[in-house]
């Protein structure tokens, strides 16, 4: 076999002074914005494992190429990147500034993994790659071209442990002490919000498919802080973790039935999800029923959203919970339905009234027969144990013509509304009496 010199390739390495050069490049751009202080220039690198083997196996040129596309592949992961880099033969460097929050940092580290994991396809060759990922941090950095060094030697510390750890990812230490104690201020931040009353709820419309009337919205949590807003399952972790779920349920149920007034009397359910503690807790039914006398709300009005693994936790006390719920008038929905160990030995005893089919198996369906088979079972479940079924990220004409048919009950999704404060909601009643 003719070996092709790596000073062919088009995706040649840079050296380390290189990217030392293009570190410092970004730090002294960092230095000079407004950034916030409290975000993060991160540098990640890359150490492919055993990638020899690859050569071996369909030649450099070839290797070359699917280092190529891996690196464009690394390059699209994040919203701010600064630069990929090929830093030598089988290595790479991944520069993000600015990174909003330490936290994450994990799900960047899921993402380039994934990258790295999908098969590569070399003409009638399929290959699957493996990496260790080393993790670096700073943040408000004063001193551009020796904190581009630390930055450097510490993410080369963090791959090297990761590849004898044998883990997919390790972050530095000084970066793993720096994600604790912004996880600590979030954590103070997000229960000062919650005792100042700071969150929002945004509500995405459900349509019923067979005449396109607006059956109902789903309340979800939003939080805007600017230094610290965090997705909602973050926030609902910490929450959970802070041991103050129940006032947080209380506050999501009492918003959701005070501000649905404005769309009361239009036959429009308003959904919120229960989370494990709270469906375990001796308060909820107490909580529940004060909230909607409290506000002149009918039972009806409300739907409470559990997923299987909520209601898995405690068979007994959740089926007893959900029970007493429902014969109070409150409609119970099965949250992200198909995503846990779905049984009918269970099944047949939630007293629930919808099905809420996951985004998962709705956004593939047609392009996938299995998530097709699972949507229709799904439905077939629903019809036969007289519940409701839901569809959740519904995003273009063609699925949501494709539910109708299949006979699901109704949508919800970018196409058909998305999440949005209560004002803009009842606005979008007004213009859409029934969907347009």
């Amino acid at each position: 076999m003719i070996e092709h010199p790596r000073t062919h390739s088009p995706y040649s390495a840079i050296d380390r002074q290189a990217l030392l050069g293009a570190l410092e490049g970004c730090l002294s751009s960092s230095l000079d914005s407004s950034l916030d202080s409290d975000q993060l220039t991160v540098l990640a690198l890359i150490d492919l494992r055993q990638f020899s083997h690859v050569n071996q196996r369909v030649g450099y040129l070839a290797g070359d190429l699917v280092l190529g596309e891996l690196q464009q592949r690394l390059a699209s992961i994040p919203k701010h990147p600064l630069g990929c880099r090929r830093t030598d033969g089988d290595k790479f460097a991944l520069i993000i500034s600015p990174l909003l929050n330490a936290q994450l940092i994990p799900l960047l580290a899921n993402k380039i993994i994934h990258a790295v994991s999908s098969p590569f396809t070399v003409g009638t060759e399929s290959l699957n790659l493996e990496a260790h990922v080393g993790f670096a941090t700073i943040t408000d950095s004063k001193h551009p071209a020796s904190d581009a060094e630390k930055l450097l030697q510490s993410a080369e510390a963090a791959a090297k442990q990761a590849r004898h750890l044998r883990r997919a990812y390790v972050i530095d230490e000084a970066s793993a002490r720096h994600r604790a104690r912004h996880k600590i201020a979030v954590e103070k931040k997000a229960l000062d919000a919650l005792n100042e009353n700071s969150f929002e709820l945004f509500y995405q419309p459900q349509i019923r498919l067979a005449d396109g009337h607006t059956h109902g919205a789903e309340g979800l949590i939003r939080w805007n802080d600017r230094n610290h807003g965090i997705n909602p399952e973050q926030l609902v972790v910490i929450i959970e973790e802070s041991g103050r779920m129940d006032d947080f349920f209380a506050w999501t149920l009492q918003t959701a039935i005070r501000e649905s007034a404005n769309w009361r009397g239009q036959n429009i359910t308003t959904a919120i999800n229960l989370s494990a503690s709270c469906l375990q807790s001796p308060q909820l039914f107490e909580t529940i029923e004060s909230s909607l006398n409290l506000w002149g709300a009918e039972p009806s009005d409300l739907c409470i959203e559990v997923t299987e693994s909520t209601i898995q936790q405690d068979l007994d006390q959740g089926f007893q919970a959900l029970q007493k719920i429902k014969e109070l008038g409150v409609r119970i929905a099965i949250d992200d339905f198909g995503t846990g160990y779905s049984s009918l030995e269970y099944f047949k005893f939630i007293p629930a009234t919808e099905l809420k089919i996951d985004k998962s198996f709705i956004s593939n369906m047609r392009n996938n027969l299995i998530d097709l088979d699972i949507v229709k079972l799904i439905l077939d479940w629903g019809k036969r144990f007289q519940m409701e079924t839901v569809a959740e990220g519904v995003e273009d004409a063609e699925t949501m013509a494709l539910l109708t048919e299949l006979g699901c009950t109704y949508a919800q999704g970018y196409h058909i509304g998305k999440a949005m404060p209560a004002d803009q909601f009842s606005q979008w009643l007004t213009g859409k009496p029934g969907w347009q």
